[in-house]
């Protein structure tokens, strides 16, 4: 009995090393549900008159409810641009839903222990976007939570639905399930070997988009990618579930193989990277935010390979939250104009703070 529950203690653990390692390559997940009311213009289409009062019609279904007693409820037209910068930021929320505010809303509910965050955008796109994010690989996860909060509110307001198309939305590409599963990757070696052509060719043959992390930006910055699915008519959600999850366990697979091969073939040129990565994130009293991303990738890879050590080992997709402009100004209580020298000096001093061990 007590080698059968020492079997067991040894299987939990091997389990959870290699979710640890699965987390350190899918950094986060994000599920976005959409939905519109029957009867009713699409956001884009509607006056502001008439957004306010599907607005208002949204909240109050959701008054005095258990599902929502820990929920926050923001009208988008309130907040200061800070604010708005680093909710949206925080949340993963389309900056986009800061145009035409009138008749928009957001509700938020944060849990600390586990790292989930789930949204309700009323008025953005459609009439309701839920969304939940997870750290890590946790699709199964982020989607039980967002069908749960659907589930609720498909009980008190009628859905647009076709038999043939599936759930309306303004967007064509939405149609059908309106089900949008995103994940954060963090790629630095699949990214720089001859190979990237065809990695890209593959996402995108079995139906997935994938880009920066950072839209707008045409470089690559800090080997992070968004992975999305891109078909969500003619496949049930399960399905589309399914599949991402072996997607994302095939991308962490052939990264890891990536990173095993470039270790053994080219160990002096890796270990050259990431101790110049930590020199330089040691030494620089100014980091701008392009730069400590690209410093910090190298050196999350050398904590994962085990080449370096005297660093912390340090979340990577938390850490480039923690250190963005508005999160700075925000945490920094800075009230005043800033310069980009003073945030760039404040952000190299915090980053030492929370990866090197010499900093303490």
């Amino acid at each position: 009995m007590a080698g059968e529950n020492l079997y067991l203690m040894k299987n939990k653990t091997e389990q959870e090393k290699s979710a640890g390692n699965r987390n350190k390559i899918i950094l986060n997940t994000r599920i976005w549900l959409a939905r519109n009311l029957t009867n009713q213009k699409f956001a884009g289409a509607g006056s502001g008159r008439e957004r306010n009062a599907l607005l208002e019609e949204i909240k109050k279904s959701v008054s005095d409810t258990k599902i929502f007693k820990d929920f926050r409820y923001y009208k988008i037209g309130s907040l200061g641009k800070i604010q708005r910068d680093l909710l949206f930021k925080d949340y993963m929320i389309d900056a986009g839903v800061a145009n035409r505010m009138q008749g928009k809303g957001l509700f938020i509910r944060s849990r600390l222990s586990s790292g989930m965050s789930t949204a309700v955008i009323i008025n953005h796109e459609d009439h309701l976007g839920i969304q939940s994010t997870c750290p890590g690989l946790n699709i199964r996860k982020a989607y039980k939570e967002v069908t749960g909060i659907e589930k609720y509110f498909e009980k008190r307001l009628s859905f647009a639905f076709d038999s043939n198309l599936g759930y309306l939305t303004a967007s064509p590409f939405n149609l059908g399930t309106a089900l949008r599963i995103t994940v954060i990757a963090h790629l630095p070696i699949l990214i720089v070997g001859p190979g990237i052509a065809d990695f890209v060719k593959k996402i995108n043959s079995i139906g997935c988009q994938i880009n920066g992390y950072f839209v707008g930006r045409s470089e690559i910055i800090g080997n992070l990618f968004e992975i999305s699915n891109q078909v969500t008519l003619g496949k049930g959600e399960r399905d589309i579930v399914k599949e991402m999850q072996a997607i994302c366990l095939s991308i962490i697979e052939d990264e890891q193989n990536a990173r095993m091969q470039l270790k053994r073939n080219d160990l002096l040129g890796i270990e050259d990277n990431i101790y110049r990565s930590f020199g330089l994130l040691k030494y620089a009293k100014i980091l701008s935010y392009e730069e400590a991303l690209e410093l910090l990738s190298i050196l999350r890879l050398g904590l994962d390979l085990s080449i370096i050590d005297g660093v912390y080992d340090f979340d990577f997709f938390e850490l480039i939250n923690k250190i963005s402009n508005p999160r700075i100004i925000l945490d920094m209580e800075i009230s005043d104009e800033v310069n980009d020298d003073r945030l760039d000096s404040i952000r190299a001093g915090i980053i030492r703070k929370k990866v090197l061990k010499e900093a303490d």
